[in-house]
């Protein structure tokens, strides 16, 4: 699997975390091989914030691997992010939507795959046989990625996440048995509802726990994954709580 983590990581911009995780790994002590660029909000001052550091990113396309979170919810306005996108990064995450609007996304997104598919994948990464399809539709709230799969080309691939499958209840393995043949991605988080009542922060996006049920269920499904794998989680000291678990079930 190839390990990544979200460009928030410590309080600062894209290049900010992105020289941090750089000097974390060149003192040897993290394994991350890549990072997911943030654009949940994609407006004039992380335009203006993306412009100024875009020249640095690149730079950093040698020492990471790079895929992208798309803004939700997504508008044909958004092409151009997608077209500076896709050149650099592995793939893009967009978030299903509401199921009236399905149809209407699914549309979107065909056009985006043939006028897109030409910039991906990579010309340095194509040799290692990565997947046709440059986007990749997140499991979010209930109904809604169901409401876009009987829309979506068969080709379009998945991103199971397992913080929102808590959430609902249901067992990351099982979606995964469901959809693994379309899943590219992996968003490793837990839940910690106690947690999130004293500190008011969501349930979700939490480390991992080494003693979860769900986490020792999917532990084979990790080591035999070829995707990417991001820990979800928006702190470094939660990122090296989650990356001890892997490592010390063997990942």
């Amino acid at each position: 699997m190839i390990l990544t983590v979200p460009s928030w990581v410590i309080p600062g911009t894209y290049l900010e975390n992105l020289v941090f995780l750089h000097r974390q790994a060149a003192g040897g002590c993290c394994s991350v091989r890549g990072v997911e660029l943030l654009f949940f909000l994609y407006n004039r001052e992380i335009q203006t914030l993306l412009d100024a550091e875009w020249e640095g990113i690149q730079a950093m396309g040698s020492r990471f691997t790079f895929t992208a979170h798309l803004p939700d919810p997504l508008l044909p306005v958004h092409a151009d992010l997608v077209q500076r996108l896709l050149p650099l990064s592995r793939h893009c995450i967009l978030h299903p939507g509401l199921p009236e609007n399905a149809e209407a996304l699914a549309a979107l997104i065909g056009s985006w795959i043939k006028r897109f598919s030409p910039l991906f994948p990579p010309a340095s990464l194509a040799a290692q046989g990565q997947e046709a399809c440059p986007f990749l539709v997140e499991n979010t709230l209930p109904g809604r990625l169901e409401a876009l799969l009987a829309y979506l080309p068969d080709e379009a691939g998945l991103c199971m996440d397992t913080g929102h499958l808590l959430l609902e209840g249901k067992r990351p393995l099982a979606f995964y048995q469901d959809y693994g043949n379309r899943i590219r991605e992996i968003h490793l988080h837990g839940v910690a509802w106690e947690q999130a009542r004293i500190d008011g922060r969501l349930p979700d996006h939490r480390p991992l726990r080494a003693e979860e049920r769900w986490f020792q269920e999917l532990v084979p499904v990790l080591a035999d994954f070829t995707g990417v794998v991001n820990l979800e989680v928006f702190s470094w000291e939660e990122v090296l709580e989650s990356m001890a678990v892997l490592q010390a079930a063997g990942l």
